[in-house]
């Protein structure tokens, strides 16, 4: 009987390296949303400092220069925030969909190593198969010398 070969195992290949990819594109998808959190998580705790350093100067006498200069600070970290948040949710809408291919890709992957995994079992049932039908003949061959003796 001839060795076993899978007629798919390229493709096998090929699925395995379309996963690898997937789970790159998963990784820097990921990547990018935590430096993305981790810019706002700062955005966030530079506008609470602002916040505290504007009650602070409210406590003194006021000047309106200082005032104009923290309020216009303050803006610009709302509207750095506004932009991370804005950032963050496409991120998160890419790393979704990078998890949604990498898990297709998976499952494809693993729908091929079973396919490859029956036919190898019916390879090998095959092959006991054939043995036992040779040694059957050989045992058959046996016992009709030994009758005609």
């Amino acid at each position: 009987m001839k060795k076993f070969e899978f007629p798919l195992e390229r493709v096998l290949e090929i699925r395995r390296l379309r996963k690898l990819l997937a789970e790159e594109k998963l990784g820097e998808a990921q990547r990018n949303e935590n430096a993305v959190k981790s810019r706002l998580d700062a955005a966030c705790e530079a506008r609470e400092e602002a916040a505290r350093e504007l009650r602070g100067a409210l406590s003194g006498r006021l000047d309106s220069h200082l005032m104009k200069r923290m309020m216009r600070f303050g803006e610009s970290i709302d509207n750095e925030i506004f932009r991370h948040r804005a950032d963050l949710k496409a991120k998160r809408e890419i790393t979704r969909k990078a998890r949604e291919v990498a898990i297709l890709r998976t499952q494809e992957e693993r729908a091929l190593e079973r396919h490859r995994e029956n036919k190898l079992r019916e390879y090998m049932d095959a092959f006991w198969w054939q043995q036992a039908k040779v040694l059957d003949e050989i045992g058959a061959e046996r016992f009709l010398r030994a009758k005609e003796r």
